[in-house]
C-alpha cells in the first residue's frame, strides 16, 4: 500500500536572525525587517525582496495524507500546525516522522519547503539521519519526492507558473484573498489560524492537481481518478471538522464550497470519457 503526504509551509522572517544581521539589537523588529527587505530589493535591482532560505521560520504547516489501494487514492487524514499551538522542534520531529516512508507531494517543495525544514532542523539541532539515509535509497526517509511544479514543467524544461495559475487552469479557486506575500502582515496582526487555513487551501489544491496529473500520465485510470476525486470531496469536510480548530474550519468550509464546481466537473469529464 503506497502512502502519500502532501505538505506546505508558510513562513515569516526569523526574528533572531534578522536582529543578528541588522546588528542593532535596540532597533524594533519591524524596522529591522524593513531595512533588510529594502537592502534585498536594492541588491536585486528592485526585482525581488524574497529573503534567502535561512531567514524563513515556519509559522504554519499543513499536510494531507492519502493511501493508494486498488487503483485509487483515498484521503485518510489532514494535519495543521501553527507556532502558537506547538513548539518548533517538536513540530520538526513529528513532520520527519510523518514523512518517513511516504511519497511526498509538494508544489516547489524541492526548492523551498524541504530545504527550509532541513535548515530549521539545523538551527534546532534536530537529528534526522533516517531522512538523509532515505534520500540515498537506504533508509526510512521519504520514498520519493513528487514536486508538482517539476511534473508540470518537465523537470524545469518549461517556464514555471505559480500554483495559483495551474489551479485556475483546471477550474480550482487558486489564491483568493490571501497570498504568500500576505503571511508576514497576517502574522504580525496575530491572525495565525487564517494563515494555517490559507496553507491548507494550497495543500488541497496541490493534491487535486497531482491527481489530475496522474490521470494525464496514465498512473490513474478514469475510474481510479473518479474514485480518488470522490474520496477528497467526501472525506475532507469530515476531516476538517474532526482535526482542525474552529477558526480554521470557518475559512475552509467556504473554500470547499468554491471547489465544488471543479469536483463536479472532474467527475463529469471522467464519466464522459467512459461513455465515449
Amino acid at each position: 500500500m503506497r502512502r502519500f503526504v502532501t505538505l506546505d509551509l508558510e513562513t515569516v522572517a526569523d526574528e533572531a536572525l534578522v536582529s543578528a544581521v541588522d546588528g542593532e539589537a535596540s532597533r524594533p523588529y519591524p524596522e529591522q525587517l524593513r531595512r533588510l527587505l529594502a537592502e534585498r530589493r536594492a541588491r536585486t535591482g528592485g526585482r525581488s525582496d524574497f529573503l534567502p532560505l535561512p531567514y524563513h521560520r515556519p509559522v504554519a504547516a499543513c499536510t494531507l495524507e492519502a493511501v493508494e489501494d486498488g487503483g485509487a487514492v483515498h484521503v485518510v487524514d489532514v494535519r495543521s500546525w501553527t507556532d502558537r499551538r506547538g513548539d518548533e522542534p517538536a513540530f520538526l520531529a513529528e513532520t520527519w516522522d510523518q514523512l518517513a516512508g511516504a511519497s511526498l507531494v509538494t508544489f516547489h517543495g524541492k526548492g523551498f519547503d524541504l530545504p527550509v525544514l532541513e535548515l530549521r532542523s539545523l538551527k534546532h539541532a534536530v537529528s534526522i539521519p533516517s531522512w538523509f539515509q532515505g534520500r540515498g535509497g537506504a533508509g526510512a526517509g521519504a520514498a520519493e519526492h513528487l514536486d508538482v511544479k517539476d511534473l508540470l514543467t518537465g523537470g524545469g524544461a518549461a517556464v514555471a507558473a505559480p500554483l495559483d495559475l495551474y489551479a485556475k487552469l483546471v477550474g480550482l479557486p487558486g489564491k483568493e484573498d490571501v497570498a504568500g506575500e500576505d503571511v508576514q502582515s497576517l502574522y504580525s496582526a496575530g491572525d495565525h489560524d487564517r494563515i494555517a487555513a490559507y496553507c491548507m487551501t494550497d495543500v488541497v489544491q496541490t493534491w487535486l492537481l497531482f491527481l489530475r496529473w496522474r490521470l494525464v500520465e496514465g498512473a490513474l485510470t478514469a475510474d481510479g481518478y473518479d474514485e480518488s476525486v470522490a474520496s477528497a470531496r467526501e472525506a475532507l469536510p469530515a476531516l476538517f471538522a474532526r482535526r482542525l480548530p474552529a477558526e480554521q474550519r470557518a475559512v475552509l468550509e467556504g473554500f470547499l464550497a468554491r471547489c465544488r464546481p471543479f469536483l463536479a466537473q472532474a467527475l463529469a469529464k471522467v464519466e464522459a470519457l467512459r461513455v465515449g
